[in-house]
């Protein structure tokens, strides 16, 4: 074999590795991850879910390698903060994580709902907004360190609103405290309500009284973890894969 064809060979083969690998970070893609279907959860010893499987579809297509990290929220936050992890899925785009993170390109819509038993709906069919609720006798669960949206932020620090609210580690939390009459309804996204609702066989136990958010969802990656190189080709990834079939087949699987 001739000198030149070796190294056509040898050219044609690093042609084909992916061109991006050397924007990964050091150590790969720390991609940090809650327990919350369908969007991030394990089965069977893999994770998956629609924000996990975005992930590794994007960072595939990357060639940068990845390990995922189970953290509670505010921890996960922390982290990318600090650039201990790389990021993770399912962000809202806020001020205050603008200061330490990237956010990608949207990549799926989220809400916030108001559940209550379905017993009391029809009760409280004169609430149309969270103000609404102040000055009645009810409790109303949130989940910490997640985002309803901008209605809610701006209500928090009303004393009247914040008499309602009483604060949980997680959703599952507040859905067995409504079901149980602790309180009087809770705020959720409602397909990982509905995901949960089954795993705890409290499927028809609640009902949704109204949207108090909707927004589009983001990746929330560390700045001090990545170059502005790996967020434009992150981007391309992305790009690539609503492009594709593969992302429309990503959001029937979990979202219908």
């Amino acid at each position: 074999m001739t000198l030149r064809i070796r190294l056509l060979l040898l050219l044609t083969g690093l042609l084909a590795l992916p061109v991006q690998a050397d924007i990964c970070p050091a150590g790969g893609v720390k991609v940090g991850w809650e327990p919350w279907e369908p969007y991030a959860f394990e089965k069977s010893g893999a994770f998956t879910g629609l924000d996990l499987d975005m992930a590794t579809a994007v960072l595939q297509k990357m060639g940068c390698p990845y390990t995922y990290v189970n953290r509670p929220w505010k921890r996960l936050l922390t982290e990318i903060e600090s650039g201990a992890l790389t990021m993770t899925g399912g962000a809202s785009r806020t001020a205050e994580r603008e200061v330490y993170g990237h956010f990608s390109d949207p990549y799926r819509t989220e809400s916030a709902v108001l559940f209550v038993r379905k017993t009391d709906a029809a009760g409280l069919a004169s609430v149309k907004t969270l103000r609404d609720l102040i000055g009645r006798n009810f409790k109303l669960g949130f989940t910490r360190g997640y985002y309803y949206g901008e209605n809610y932020a701006a209500l928090e620090n009303d004393p009247g609103f914040k008499a309602l609210l009483v604060e949980a580690g997680d959703d599952v939390t507040n859905y067995k405290k409504v079901a149980a009459r602790r309180l009087d309804g809770f705020l959720a996204d409602p397909f990982s309500a509905a995901a949960g609702f089954k795993t705890e066989n409290m499927t028809n136990q609640f009902a949704p009284l109204m949207t108090v958010y909707s927004d589009d969802i983001y990746f929330l990656i560390s700045k001090k973890a990545v170059s502005a190189e790996f967020m434009a080709a992150f981007n391309k990834g992305l790009a690539d894969l609503k492009a594709s079939g593969e992302y429309r087949a990503l959001l029937d699987k979990y979202l219908q």
